[in-house]
């Protein structure tokens, strides 16, 4: 009897185990998978900051793409990453720029809450 509890238990932390480290692995494809918008998007907001300081624009003014290519670290935006001269997101969302002090965008925000910069602290 005690030989077959133990090895019901063994069984049972075993089985515990894979769940465990299978939900660490999705966890971590899913952060795989957004984490390169989310970079995107900070540099695209860099940009933007940069080329309203440096034109002296205010937070009613909205740039263009060609705007923010001086600005834009372009060996992080490699020809992969472009679709028709606008970045893309990885995971086949696009950009959209906004006014000079508002986060830009990613398409797929609404469908995936991760694609999208995360609220400045006041």
């Amino acid at each position: 009897m005690t030989k077959k509890l133990t090895i019901i238990l063994a069984v049972v932390t075993v089985l515990a185990l894979a769940v465990g480290v299978s939900a660490i692995i999705v966890r971590a494809r899913s952060i795989r998978s957004f984490a390169p918008c989310i970079n995107r998007l900070r540099q695209i907001e860099g940009a933007k900051e940069q080329w309203a300081l440096e034109q002296n624009k205010t937070t009613n003014d909205t740039p263009t793409w060609s705007d923010l290519y001086p600005y834009i670290y372009l060996p992080y935006f490699t020809n992969r990453w472009f679709t028709n001269g606008v970045p893309v997101c990885p995971d086949g969302g696009t950009y959209t720029l906004g006014r000079v002090g508002v986060p830009p965008t990613c398409s797929l925000a609404d469908k995936e809450p991760n694609h999208k910069l995360p609220d400045k602290l006041p």
